[in-house]
């Protein structure tokens, strides 16, 4: 039976995902994250957000764990991920995140997507099923977990190109005020 605070809201007991006998591969959540996720779901799913009520299952059997910071050996909140989705070629890398800190599709996932809420927690080489978006039956797979990305290297690379051209804009208005 769980704990009271781990229950999920009415209205998340009958789903897609809820009618899959699958046994998910374990879960580890640093913590902190975890407590955060939790009020994120419950605020989601008050919302009416589709993926509030997958996430929140998914939330109730992780296995929180406490260290000083988050563990690499899982998905976490701000790490990178490497995945595939089905049986694709192409391996997908992102970085999971709250959705306040989503910016851009290309280098993000927000926790709060089906996909997001399948991957958080997985270790490297776990299986996941999630309902994605089209209301389609998925399977993600994590090839890895915080590499080096270029998607992140493209991100300082705009960044560092944001400076040099604030940099140039200020020496020509300091030229043209002389």
């Amino acid at each position: 039976m769980p704990d009271e605070h781990l229950a999920s809201p009415a209205g998340c007991t009958e789903n897609r995902m809820t009618k899959i006998r699958w046994t998910g591969p374990a879960l580890r959540i640093w913590a902190p994250d975890l407590d955060r996720l939790r009020r994120l779901a419950l605020s989601a799913h008050a919302a009416g957000l589709p993926a509030a009520c997958f996430l929140l299952s998914e939330l109730n059997r992780a296995a929180p764990y406490e260290s000083e910071h988050p563990s690499t050996d899982a998905v976490g909140v701000n790490s990178w991920v490497k995945f595939r989705v089905g049986d694709k070629n192409g391996i997908e890398s992102r970085l999971l995140v709250f959705p306040d800190d989503f910016r851009n599709s290309e280098t993000h996932l927000s926790v709060l997507s089906p996909l997001g809420a399948a991957l958080v927690g997985l270790g490297v080489g776990s299986r996941m099923p999630f309902v994605d978006l089209d209301g389609e039956l998925r399977l993600v797979t994590v090839e890895a977990i915080g590499a080096d990305n270029f998607t992140g290297r493209k991100e300082i690379e705009v960044t560092i190109c944001t400076i040099l051209l604030l940099a140039a804009w200020l020496a020509l208005a300091c030229l043209f005020r002389s």
